[in-house]
């Protein structure tokens, strides 16, 4: 029977090159057609993907059922349909296995459609047989390494790490390669994060903390050199950017304490030895043919307290040692300097040492003038300088005070004042003396500068105690700040009539006038802070 049916088959495909198993019209070269049976493929035990055994000489196409799990990956064989194809054993989808096309795919569906394991083992992903990313069975990546504590860990060995980039900026996360900048130049081998902006109006780098945040939006942090560095090349003859800029808003009415927008702290602490200085703040202006000012303050009120700057030296337990308020209006009345201490000079001697020379100090504001008057016959006349005359009050609380040493008249009498003007001083010998000669003299004025303020006027305390807060105790009896008119002179620009704005650039902090302490955008624009763009580029950009 078996011979017959070979007979059959060949006969057929001699006849029609069609053989039919269950029809007696094929199609094609093989029809098997059977309502309750099927086609067995031919079963054996592979070795590996790459081996031939246990076949001898198998033909590209050839298809087999593979029932054994053996070989080393990659080239590990499991259970299923194989054909050869030429060089190696190709493994066919079994089970509930979908293939994923390369040309893509259509009718998928989220929920249970993916590329993945169903098992407790990674995933991995390779190119050129070599492995480049592969997720760990609890979620973590590594890219060019095994997935580490790191939820994304990417090593790019002596390359860039992650570069992210939109059309107008881009950076790098592990930059790798050398960069230089600045003047001198200077040289960095690498950065752990890199951001280039070089289209205007876009922000290298921006961090924010809002909401329930409960730290800082941006902290850098160094145990090696300095914790942030800023470095601003500025050609422009158009604006003036800073190094670094801190703005605080503050908008409560009930807030109290110290509100600073840069605070230094420089934490030496308990440590021994005293090898150098310790400096909370320090500001440097390198400038060899420009005028140059280390520290400058402006404050900007309408209370009677304000200062451009607040110095105060503490002893290690916290005892005010001394302070001074610079730039000062305390009380309604205006002061170079007020504080504690006295006021002295130091003067380094070359044959008595350094030495210290101290102010006298007064209960109110004096002018003094020395100078040298011609006596005839008992009379002379004092003129003060036009200048002083014009700086003072002279009137009847006021008179312009008198004291005359003779230059070689061993007999005088002494002096008394007869008449005095704004400007003059007529005086007199005693005793009907009619002595002739020189008289030296030193005249004691009251100035126009904060005239009407008074005898021991009230006192400013330390810098954290406000006014309204002051101690009984500290109270004067003499309150400046009680409504009573002070002389002050008018403001510089005022006298010498000329616009403080035509002196600034753009960026720089309006000194006087009606947009004083606004920042100067350029054309009669201000703002209340320094804005994070250019104003000068953002014009040209608009243009």
């Amino acid at each position: 029977m078996k011979k017959y049916l070979l007979f059959l088959i060949f006969y057929a495909i001699y006849s029609n090159a069609q053989v039919g198993i269950g029809t007696t019209t094929p199609n094609g070269a093989l029809d098997v057609t059977s309502v309750n049976d099927g086609l067995l493929i031919p079963r054996v035990a592979l070795t590996a993907t790459n081996a031939i055994a246990p076949l001898t000489a198998p033909t590209t196409s050839e298809l087999v059922y593979n029932t054994a799990t053996a070989g080393i990956t990659p080239n590990n064989v499991t259970p299923g349909y194989y054909y050869w194809s030429g060089t190696a054993w190709v493994r066919l989808a079994t089970g509930n296995s979908v293939d994923w096309s390369i040309l893509g795919n259509t009718g998928t569906v989220p929920a249970t459609n993916f590329i993945g394991t169903t098992d407790n083992v990674e995933l991995r992903f390779r190119t050129n047989n070599t492995e480049r990313l592969s997720i760990g069975n609890s979620g973590n990546i590594g890219v060019n390494i095994a997935p580490s504590a790191y939820r994304l860990d990417v090593s790019s060995g002596a390359g860039d790490a992650i570069y992210g980039h939109s059309t107008n900026v881009g950076g790098v996360i592990g930059y790798e390669t050398n960069f230089s900048f600045g003047i001198p130049v200077q040289n960095l081998n690498g950065s752990g994060l890199y951001a280039n902006n070089p289209a205007a109006g876009y922000t290298s780098i921006f961090a924010q903390s809002t909401g329930a945040a409960t730290v800082a939006a941006n902290i850098a942090y160094s145990n090696v050199w300095m914790a942030a560095y800023n470095y601003v090349d500025n050609s422009s003859a158009a604006f003036n950017p800073s190094a670094s800029y801190n703005q605080l808003n503050n908008t409560s009415t009930t807030l109290g304490g110290t509100q600073i927008a840069l605070r230094g702290f420089n934490n030496r602490a308990t440590t021994a030895g005293n090898p150098g200085y310790s400096v909370g703040v320090q500001g440097l202006a390198n400038s060899q043919n420009q005028d140059s000012y280390g520290v400058q303050g402006y404050a900007y009120c309408n209370t009677n307290t304000r200062a451009g700057g607040y110095f105060e030296a503490l002893n290690y337990a916290g005892t005010s040692q001394a302070y001074a308020y610079v730039g000062t209006s305390i009380g309604g009345t205006n002061r170079k300097i007020t504080g504690t201490a006295s006021v002295s000079e130091i003067i380094p001697t070359e044959n008595h040492g350094r030495v210290t020379l101290t102010c006298p100090e007064s209960p109110e504001y004096w002018y003094q003038d020395y100078g040298t008057v011609e006596l005839v016959n008992g009379k002379a006349t004092i003129y003060l300088d036009e200048i002083l005359a014009d700086i003072i009050v002279v009137n009847e609380e006021n008179p312009i005070r008198v004291t005359c040493t003779p230059v070689g008249m061993p007999y005088f009498n002494g002096i008394t004042i007869m008449s005095q003007t704004s400007n003059s001083v007529e005086i007199l010998e005693l005793n009907e003396g009619n002595h002739s000669g020189k008289l030296q003299y030193q005249l004691v004025v009251k100035p126009k500068t904060n005239y009407g303020e008074g005898r021991f006027p009230q006192a400013p305390g330390p810098g954290y105690l406000k006014s309204d807060k002051e101690p009984l105790a500290a109270k004067t009896k003499n309150q400046p700040s009680d409504g009573r008119k002070i002389f002050q002179w008018p403001s510089d620009h005022i006298v010498y009539k000329y616009n403080p704005e035509d002196y600034i650039k753009v960026g720089d902090v309006v000194p006087a006038g009606p947009n004083a302490g606004k920042i100067f955008l350029g054309e009669g624009k201000y703002s209340d802070g320094v804005p994070a763009e250019n104003p000068a580029l953002k014009k040209e950009k608009n243009n």
